[in-house]
């Protein structure tokens, strides 16, 4: 696995320098991209109505947690012992509560997570430690009562015990608080999606007994750990201490209350309100660099030699949250830290909880121009907007999270890099590499598919990630910015408040009007498709010495989406030509003085969701080799870097 990623990286840097000696050679200029004229909906620079953030305090804590874990890095095993308080907020009596022991995904191959195939996506399809989580007390106070139901499995299979049902002997009213008593034992794994050890590193997650995500009719938005799902959760206020051997530097969740060294053991209390994980590493490697933007103060851990990676990492994040706050609103917390793990722990890396991100990757990787520290410092840091804040429920429409997150890493880093973000080499910014990754996946499955439902994690990633930042980068270009604006008013207005798509759908209405609304909702519920080619345009001889020219463009696929044609003429002459997109193709009938030898279809390059930008164009001339070579090493080295990048 780890040969196999160097070697991909190897060829992702000669691919580079061969499209970068490509380019070079045969220069392209890349045309403005202006409004399309009578199809917007408000102005590219309009920001969205003013909205009163809600803040932390304005929060209802659901379900908060008072933990005490000692980690023994020798045995791996975390003792954890402590206090659930959970507040019945739905609207009626609770007979029972699930309990999520996602660490038991990873006790055997037998778990729905090991029965799952991983190809297309990250998480090692083999154990090589295994985890488990054991509760030895789950003691209800009001109750007086003990609930852990001992031998409980997930319903419906004996192999799983991540998603526990928990039977309650008095029904818990509506507003009434039930406090939990709990003790359990919490073995780590070596490292893998996301959690575990490697040597004496140890990324602490999803390490505790925790409730299930309580919706408004009383209902429990439970799930096994499936492999491509991430999680979902109320809000509560977290207090966490940890134990370590003193030579360990703690990484957690919150602000530090409270740090001291006794008999050898480092004690690190951690404390935030409004959050709805906590996550925690320790390493007796880390080292430390600080910073602070806005109130917030950054905290960057890393590993010896890398401390060009955190630099790096920390403008990033510096940048990002200023950028990020300005379009979705302020980050309301007051500390961020981001891991960096070790180079051998590659599956803690690319992972956000709340107030703490991990990155990742080689120290090499920094010697490539493409950004790769910062990139992915910028969509982990993105995710405590849609993850953080806005809260959706991330296995029943992870492109809620994951989508928007990479739609918004592009802009972000547009913002602060340039046109060319991810890289100096034109073409290669982040909407040709989503662009390509998504190209030729709608059919597999629909973009709103939930997380369990993927057949293969090149289905999740693709769909997932690539093709919804795909589908709003082309809202934004048709309609003048739309997806932008609809994203600023969304991730204000839920703020906390767990939305659903309908919300996104409602928010891009508004910002763009009713066709792309349903161009989104084709395009993200409905496996949408589309693809415009120009067929060759026919050109007869009038008696006065003129043409008149048929000019026929075809549409296959069901996105409806307005497109410009431009036709050239043997005079050097040029005309713009607009359909709505309705129907299978439009046929435009053109006189002139010269014949038309030219149609090259969104000559402003706003549909990226077309699926084959390769026969946009028809001319009469062939004269076509040099862009034709340009973009198969753009193909080339896209394919490349779309095996190396998270």
């Amino acid at each position: 696995m780890k040969a196999r990623r160097v070697a991909e990286g190897a060829l992702g840097v000669a691919l580079l320098a061969f499209a970068a000696f490509a380019e070079v050679r045969q220069p392209a200029a890349v045309p403005a991209r202006e409004p399309m004229s009578g199809l917007t909906h408000g102005a590219a620079g309009d920001t969205a109505d003013p909205v009163e953030l809600r803040g932390l305090d304005s929060v209802t804590p659901v379900a908060s947690y008072t933990l005490h874990a000692k980690l023994d890095p020798a045995t791996h095993t975390v003792a954890g012992s402590g206090e659930i308080r959970f507040v019945n907020v739905s609207s009626r009596a609770l007979d029972h509560l699930y309990v999520h022991l996602y660490l038991n995904a990873f006790e055997s191959q037998r778990t729905v997570f090991g029965r799952q195939r991983s190809g297309g996506f990250r998480g090692n399809t083999r154990l090589d430690a295994p985890g488990s989580i054991e509760v030895t007390r789950f003691y209800a106070k009001e109750l007086d009562r003990e609930l852990f139901p001992r031998g409980a499995t997930t319903e419906n299979d004996e192999d799983d015990r991540t998603d526990i049902r928990v039977p309650l002997p008095t029904p818990l009213a509506p507003g009434a608080t039930l406090t939990i008593e709990t003790e359990f034992t919490s073995k780590l794994p070596a490292i893998v999606l996301r959690t575990g050890f490697d040597g004496s590193f140890h990324m602490v997650g999803q390490w505790f007994p925790k409730l299930a995500k309580l919706e408004d009719d009383g209902t429990f938005a439970h799930f096994p750990f499936q492999r491509f799902s991430e999680f979902y959760a109320d809000y509560g206020d977290y207090d966490v201490t940890v134990d370590v051997p003193e030579s360990f530097v703690v990484g957690a969740t919150g602000v530090k209350e409270e740090e001291r060294v006794e008999g050898g053991t480092r004690r690190v209390r951690y404390a935030q309100k409004a959050v709805h994980d906590f996550a925690f590493t320790a390493w007796d490697g880390f080292q430390e660099r600080n910073a602070e933007v806005g109130g917030v103060k950054l905290r960057c851990l890393f590993p010896k030699g890398y401390e060009h990676a955190a630099d790096a990492e920390l403008a990033a994040a510096t940048g990002g949250l200023e950028r990020y706050g300005a379009l979705f609103g302020e980050y309301p917390y007051p500390t961020l830290t981001l891991v960096h793990p070790p180079s051998t722990a590659v599956e803690a890396g690319g992972m956000e909880y709340p107030t703490l991100i991990t990155t990742g990757g080689p120290a090499w990787l920094g010697a490539l121009p493409v950004r790769p520290f910062e990139q992915i410092t910028l969509h982990e840091l993105g995710h405590q907007w849609f993850y953080g804040l806005v809260a959706t429920n991330e296995n029943r429409y992870p492109f809620l999270d994951e989508g928007l997150t990479t739609y918004a890493t592009g802009e972000a880093a547009q913002e602060l890099y340039g046109d060319t973000e991810i890289t100096s080499l034109y073409p290669l910014e982040t909407a040709a590499l989503d662009r390509y990754r998504g190209a030729g996946v709608a059919s597999h499955a629909s973009i709103a598919t939930g997380a369990g439902d993927f057949v293969t994690g090149g289905d999740y990633g693709t769909l997932v990630y690539a093709r919804t930042a795909t589908v709003l980068r082309t809202i934004d270009r048709v309609w003048n910015g739309a997806a932008l604006r609809a994203l600023s008013s969304y991730a204000r207005t839920t703020r906390f408040r767990h939305p659903g798509p309908d919300a996104l759908e409602k928010a891009i209405r508004e910002a763009g009007g009713p066709e792309a609304a349903s161009f989104f909702h084709t395009a993200v519920f409905e496996r949408g498709s589309v693809d415009f080619e120009p067929l060759p345009a026919v050109n007869v001889s009038e008696e006065n010495g003129g043409f008149s020219s048929e000019v026929v463009v075809r549409r296959s696929g069901t996105l409806v989406v307005p497109v410009e044609i431009l036709v050239g003429r043997a005079d050097g002459s040029t005309e713009t030509l607009s359909w709505d997109g309705v129907g299978d193709s439009k046929r435009f009938v053109l006189t002139g003085t010269s014949s038309v030898t030219s149609v090259v279809v969104d000559p402003q390059t706003r549909l990226l969701i077309d699926e084959d930008k390769l026969n946009d164009r028809w001319t009469s001339e062939v004269t076509e080799s040099a862009p034709r070579t340009r973009a198969l090493a753009t193909t080339i080295v896209l394919a490349a870097l779309g095996s190396v990048l998270p």
